[in-house]
């Protein structure tokens, strides 16, 4: 089994530097992205294209698909981590936002600590779990294009790993220090030792 993890193509809010919400489309430039992207899958043999729900993965992934001509299936669970209702659509420069984010990022790893309605540690861990198994389950004959989000994609390659040993501590680090690209591809591959490989990172080489 081959999975395919493709950042969505650039949003309207990764152009204009907002925090994002679910319904922000594709920018002319990430239109683009998706295209070359598209072009590039094109090579390889894909049997399924799974996507977030959110309006820029699915932009990204329709393009995807009828280029490559696999169909898709979305998945709310591979929709980006929550963060506070009270940051969505803000700039990322505006002092109130940029506060929360900083209290969050200083205390994700206390488990008990929570602003307000953000995704936590546990949750997004229980999700990217279920996301796994799922494509085990399956999906475990196929080659999957799974077009989301950066941090939730952090969260499942980090959940492959690590398994039940992956802490907040850990997710924290892989997040911050492990940059991706809009519409970069990082391989993942499940051998027959029952082993995830991770034999590409953040790609990009097509844009």
């Amino acid at each position: 089994m081959k999975i395919y993890f493709v950042r969505h193509g650039e949003s309207v809010g990764n152009k204009k530097g907002l925090f994002q919400t679910a319904e922000m489309p594709l920018s002319p430039t990430g239109i683009k992205q998706a295209q070359r992207v598209a072009k590039r899958l094109k090579d390889h043999k894909i049997d399924l294209i799974c996507a977030s729900t959110h309006t820029r993965t699915r932009q990204t992934a329709e393009i995807v698909s009828k280029e490559i001509h696999a169909p898709v299936e979305y998945w709310n669970e591979l929709t980006e981590l929550r963060n506070p209702s009270q940051m969505a659509g803000k700039p990322m420069n505006d002092p109130e936002a940029d506060k929360i984010k900083n209290l969050i990022k200083e205390n994700f790893t206390k488990e008990d600590w929570k602003f307000s309605d953000e995704e936590t540690f546990s949750e997004v861990n229980a999700r990217a779990e279920k996301i796994i198994r799922h494509l085990l389950q399956k999906k475990s004959e196929q080659n999957i294009v799974c077009v989301s989000h950066a941090s939730i994609t952090k969260a499942i390659i980090g959940r492959m790993v690590f398994g039940k040993d992956l802490t907040a501590q850990i997710f924290k680090d892989i997040r911050y220090h492990f940059w991706t690209t809009n519409t970069g591809i990082t391989v993942c591959e499940y051998g027959k030792d029952k082993i995830w490989g991770i034999t590409s990172w953040n790609d990009s080489s097509h844009l």
